[in-house]
């Protein structure tokens, strides 16, 4: 069964990365994202209209290299990565925003140096080392404590839990920590079909790309960042837990199956890596064509963005029959999804204006290595 996985994702890898030579070459076939995800019922450019950056960006760009520089793992691309924290959480108290960003350099040093894209092209002693780094990190619990002959981004991720476990709530910061650990504990390995030895169908596979992305805890963070904890008991004797519950999921799937977009040439065509939503588009049919894949990827993404406007606008509608009895409650989840909002803006935001997935020939004209065209925001 595994040998049969291994053939079947090694042929339709050759297949989907000569069809994408093959497109290149002729020069004529460039997708828009932005086209792609847009729909008469919601469009990206009218959505984004009201995001702001971060008005302390520059401090806690600063803020968050002294950090990493204090556990030397600042690593030469980092500031794509600090400047994705700074979209995703533009009204973050500063304080509490530091602590954040602390979060994201420590997950996305892991990425870019034992993650899901590089884990396989990593040596077998490499590797051992990481697999003990993830072990650490994923059972780690408080006090946060490391021992002595632990790696230095254990340190630092230590110092980040121990940072927001004292400035939250307990109940949430529990919460938050299982998630974390858990996307720690599953994402820093071997994330391709051949070591799973099977193929998940696509919706296996989005649930799984939430969690290995980190964007399940990203969203928890919206509520630490400024403070504004949810009460989910609240929620639920109001009948609001489960589409809030969904909102959240669907919040977390389009920024992290945007990204897979964004990401295929680097993942898929130069790393080979078929974790990616349209390498497990194509594995599920293999009938289908490069461009067929890209279709219904992006069609997948464009009915998220969709399902997001419609659960906005129902849990918005219920909570605000509450008033003025539950203001409080009502207050605090109406900032919640403003945070949900803001994070799907910057889920686009950031990944046209970074430079980390720009190249000379790409198949998205929001990557091209020249100026975007203001119709794409």
């Amino acid at each position: 069964m595994k040998h049969n996985v291994q053939m079947l994702a090694h042929s339709r890898m050759q297949k989907m990365q000569k069809e994408y030579v093959a497109m290149m070459a002729n020069g004529d076939v460039c997708f828009s994202l932005f086209q792609l995800f847009n729909h008469d019922e919601f469009r990206l450019d009218e959505f984004c209209q009201s995001f702001r950056p971060h008005p302390y960006s520059r401090q806690l760009k600063r803020a968050a290299q002294e950090f990493c520089e204090k556990y030397d793992i600042w690593l030469e691309n980092a500031e794509h990565y600090v400047t994705c924290a700074i979209y995703l959480f533009p009204t973050a108290n500063l304080y509490r925003m530091i602590n954040i960003l602390k979060n994201c350099t420590v997950d996305f040093y892991l990425n870019d140096t034992m993650g899901r894209e590089v884990f396989t092209h990593l040596s077998a002693a490499e590797q051992q080392k990481c697999n003990v780094i993830r072990e650490h990190m994923a059972r780690l619990d408080s006090p946060f404590i490391c021992q002595p002959d632990v790696a230095d981004v254990e340190r630092a991720n230590a110092e980040m839990m121990s940072d927001i476990r004292n400035t939250s709530p307990g109940r949430w910061f529990e919460a938050f920590r299982k998630m974390y650990n858990y996307h720690i504990d599953v994402t820093h390995l071997d994330c391709n079909t051949n070591t799973m030895g099977r193929i998940p169908s696509v919706d296996e596979y989005i649930d799984m790309r939430g969690h290995i992305s980190g964007m399940h805890h990203t969203i928890q963070l919206i509520e630490y960042s400024d403070g504004q904890f949810l009460d989910w008991e609240w929620m639920d004797n109001v009948n609001i837990s489960s589409d809030m519950q969904r909102l959240q999921y669907v919040t977390a799937a389009i920024g992290c199956l945007m990204n897979d977009l964004f990401s295929f040439e680097k993942e898929v065509i130069d790393n080979s890596s078929d974790s990616n939503l349209l390498m497990i588009m194509a594995l599920n049919d293999t009938n289908l064509t490069l461009e067929e894949v890209i279709l219904k990827s992006a069609g997948i993404v464009q009915q998220l963005l969709l399902e997001f406007t419609v659960l906005v606008n129902r849990v918005r509608t219920r909570s605000y029959q509450r008033l003025p009895a539950d203001t409080e409650m009502v207050d605090k989840l109406d900032a919640h999804i403003g945070g949900l909002e803001r994070c799907v803006q910057a889920s686009w935001m950031w990944q046209v204006y970074t430079k980390r997935y720009k190249r000379v020939n790409s198949m998205w004209k929001e990557t091209q290595l020249a100026p975007v065209t203001a119709a794409a925001v």
